[in-house]
């Protein structure tokens, strides 16, 4: 049994776990004092306290008597609140993770939320690929604000991923404080010409899940799959790429999984209702168009998959052509 005192930094969505047939209620919370950080899985009438609003993200707290569980996966932080945990809310002002090192993230992806998780990736200092694993539409919209936005840098603190099936760009999200800057047109550029790599394949074979191409897009079109909606109207919406990559090799019905682009998308069909498509098109091969790419889990043991798995486009970035 240990003691932990620190600030709860994000509360993580409520869920349900089975124990011996039996279904438990938890509350995960990440907590942090100057220099770490611990995953705090609040059990049962202990996670009541944050259903009841009585733990709240901001709070500082002391918990007494939690357990650390056999470790697992190499060192995650994680401990288990239980019966005999006592937690106190105390007066005293953490700095949280003020002497731990952060990451500043140029993000290229925000993906379209699915069952409350959000895809988010892009490039650090270093020019390394990181894509920040277990992070909510709470952690991405906040109090009016969007902590992650597409050719923004943001603040964020990661630590190694430890869960199944791990991808080299893979981190595990700790913490986010918001955009920091957003690059203007010139950095927008300079960074995507930076980064940009010369195909596909050079991305793929080279054993990487995420990269960025500059592509001529030959055809650009929605199509609505025969699965309904989580509020069961209509049908889920996909639109989908064709391709040409700087290789000469074509590439068909890429889906597309920017949340931004679909923004811009149905803008553009409410405006104009039956040249929306063609307009679109004219817009990306007008402009300067780069697209973030990136593989699904690559263990389906499904055969015939490209590159293994399931690759999409999860970040479209349009900006007009340099002029001399």
């Amino acid at each position: 049994m240990v003691n932990i005192t620190g600030k709860v930094l994000r509360i993580l969505p409520f869920k349900e776990v089975k124990v011996s047939d039996e279904a438990k209620k938890v509350a995960d919370l990440i907590i942090a004092d100057e220099l770490d950080y611990r995953r705090v899985s609040l059990w049962d009438d202990k996670a009541e306290l944050v259903i009841r609003g009585e733990i709240k993200a901001g709070d500082t707290l002391r918990i007494e008597n939690v357990r650390v569980p056999e470790a697992r996966r190499g060192g995650e932080k994680r401990v288990n609140a239980g019966k005999y945990t006592r937690i106190t809310e105390i007066p005293a002002n953490i700095a949280a993770l003020s002497h731990a090192p952060a990451q500043n993230l140029t993000v290229l992806a925000v993906a379209r939320p699915e069952k409350g998780q959000v895809c988010i990736a892009g490039i650090d200092e270093n020019g390394d690929w990181i894509r920040p694993q277990g992070v909510y539409e709470t952690d991405v919209f906040s109090s009016g604000e969007e902590n992650f936005k597409n050719l923004c840098i943001s603040k964020i603190y990661v630590d190694a991923w430890r869960g199944m099936r791990p991808r080299k760009e893979d981190r595990f999200f700790v913490y986010g404080e918001g955009v920091e800057r957003e690059l203007n047109g010139e950095d927008k550029k300079e960074f995507l010409e930076r980064n940009v790599d010369a195909s596909v394949d050079a991305v793929f074979k080279s054993g990487g899940s995420l990269g960025l191409i500059k592509p001529r897009i030959l055809h650009v079109y929605e199509e609505k799959v025969g699965k309904k909606t989580e509020q069961g109207k209509g049908y889920e919406q996909y639109i989908r790429f064709n391709f040409k990559d700087n290789s000469g090799r074509i590439y068909r019905r890429w889906s597309c999984r920017c949340n931004a682009f679909y923004n811009i998308w149905n803008e553009l069909k409410k405006k104009h209702r039956w040249t929306y498509g063609l307009r679109m098109l004219r817009y990306l091969r007008k402009n300067d168009t780069y697209l973030a790419i990136g593989l699904t889990y690559t263990d389906y043991s499904v055969d015939r998959l490209e590159y293994g798995a399931y690759p999409m486009i999860v970040g479209v970035h349009v900006v007009p052509p340099l002029s001399f």
